[in-house]
C-alpha cells in the first residue's frame, strides 16, 4: 500500500515539476509556436505557389504545342493542297478548299534523318460542304527536302444536290451513312 503512495506522490511532484518548467519557460514555448506558425503558412504558400507555376506551365506547354502544329500546317498547307487535289482531280470538275482550320496535325515521327508529318486534313467544296477525311504523310530530311509518302483517303462524304454537278464519278471506299 505504502508503495502505491509513493508511485502517486511521484507522478505528482512530476506533474508539478512539469507545470513549473512551464510557467518558467512560457515565453519560449509561445515564441516556438509563432515559429511553427509561420513555418507552416510559409510552406503553404509555397505549396499554392508550386501549383500555380505547375497548372501555368502545363497550360503554356498545350499552347505552345497548339502554336507548333499551327506552323507545321500553315507550312505544309500548300503541299496538302497539291496531295489532296492529285487525288480528287478524277473525282470532281474542280479542286476542293483546304484552309488552315479544317487541317489538323495527327502525329510526327522521325527515325533520326527523317521526319514524317502526318496531317488529318477536310477539304470540301461550295459553302463548306466537306467531301471526305483523308490522311496526308510527308518526309522532311535533313537538308531539307520534303516529299509526300502516302495519301489515304479515309472517308467520303454525299455531295448535296446543288452540288452533284460537279462529281465527275464516285470516290471509291466508305461513304459517311451522315
Amino acid at each position: 500500500m505504502e508503495y502505491v503512495h509513493q508511485k502517486e506522490k511521484r507522478g505528482f511532484v512530476e506533474v508539478m515539476h512539469l507545470f513549473r518548467l512551464l510557467k518558467e519557460n512560457k515565453m519560449k514555448i509561445v515564441l516556438l509556436l509563432i515559429l511553427l506558425d509561420v513555418i507552416l503558412i510559409f510552406c503553404l504558400f509555397v505549396k499554392t505557389n508550386i501549383e500555380a507555376v505547375m497548372t501555368a506551365s502545363i497550360v503554356e506547354t498545350s499552347n505552345t504545342r497548339e502554336k507548333y502544329n499551327q506552323l507545321l500546317v500553315n507550312t505544309y498547307l500548300t503541299k496538302i493542297e497539291e496531295a489532296s487535289n492529285d487525288f480528287y482531280d478524277e473525282y470532281y470538275t474542280t479542286s476542293p478548299i483546304i484552309n488552315y482550320y479544317s487541317v489538323f496535325v495527327k502525329d510526327i515521327t522521325s527515325n533520326n534523318t527523317t521526319y514524317y508529318v502526318t496531317f488529318i486534313s477536310e477539304p470540301y467544296l461550295g459553302p463548306h460542304d466537306t467531301i471526305g477525311i483523308d490522311e496526308i504523310t510527308f518526309s522532311a530530311d535533313y537538308l531539307g527536302n520534303v516529299k509526300p509518302e502516302k495519301f489515304n483517303h479515309i472517308i467520303s462524304y454525299k455531295l448535296p444536290d446543288n452540288l452533284k454537278e460537279l462529281e465527275k464519278k464516285r470516290v471509291p471506299g466508305k461513304y459517311s451513312e451522315d
